[in-house]
């Protein structure tokens, strides 16, 4: 039988419109190494990854249809098991009309399917300009707001407001600290507090530097998965390698 790819599929095609449509997503085209594969290399790893900011500055041409597949495929990965689907850096999703357009459907639905939406943008100003700024405040009772010194300014109070916070909150979020307090929003309550993290834990989640992920990906290639007791030792947490090391 033959390969269902995209260059397979091209070759039965008569129409000749049709084939030049299609030329782009072939191994020929500029498409071909995302699409023109008999399967994808997706695994069903329990964690998955997708980075987007280059895909977003491609044109349409090679947006949708790439998005669409991606679209498919993670949605069949909502079966009912507690999932969490994390929009990082969402300013760059919200800028595509297709992608904002998912994003509205994934937060009036995707409950159902007991997944959560985390959505994670810099500024509120990208919110308030979105379009869909009523179903992401609605459908995200849960709020973490980032230290904001410009937040009491003339033009950026008002997006504050926006979301419910009053004089008050709005001067916390100026006056608080920036990488160590956070104010929450939650039907029950709000509050600023402090991530109470030591060492340890900031020798992972503070490691986003290129430099430090570089030294990460060099210990993962030598160690395998030893390599979080390797990464513990070279930031000088000794006692917390030996440790992590016990318990493998």
């Amino acid at each position: 039988m033959a390969q269902r790819t995209m260059t397979n599929c091209l070759i039965l095609i008569q129409d000749q419109s049709l084939r030049e449509a299609l030329q782009a997503y072939t191994l020929r085209g500029m498409a071909g190494h995302l699409l023109d594969a008999e399967t994808d290399s997706l695994d069903e790893d329990p964690f998955q990854v997708f980075e987007m900011e280059c895909l977003m500055n491609k044109g349409d041409k090679l947006v949708l249809p790439v998005l669409t597949y991606l679209f498919h495929r993670i949605e069949q990965r909502f079966r009912g098991q507690p999932t969490l689907l994390i929009l990082d850096e969402a300013w760059v999703m919200l800028g595509h009309p297709a992608f904002k357009a998912k994003i509205r459907e994934w937060l009036k639905v995707l409950r159902k399917s007991n997944v959560a939406v985390v959505f994670a943008t810099q500024s509120l100003t990208d919110l308030t300009r979105s379009g869909i700024a009523d179903v992401i405040y609605e459908s995200c009772p849960t709020k973490i707001l980032l230290p904001n010194p410009e937040a009491m300014t003339e033009n950026i109070r008002p997006m504050y407001q926006g979301i419910g916070l009053n004089d008050r909150q709005v001067e916390i979020i100026a006056r608080a600290t920036p990488k160590r307090q956070y104010y929450v929003i939650h039907p029950e309550g709000r509050r600023l507090f402090h991530l109470g993290l030591g060492p340890v834990e900031l020798a992972f989640v503070g490691a986003s530097g290129k430099e430090d992920i570089a030294q990460i990906r060099e210990l993962h290639g030598k160690h395998g998965n030893s390599w979080p007791g390797q990464w513990l030792c070279h930031r000088g947490q000794i006692k917390a390698a030996e440790v992590w090391e016990s318990y493998r």
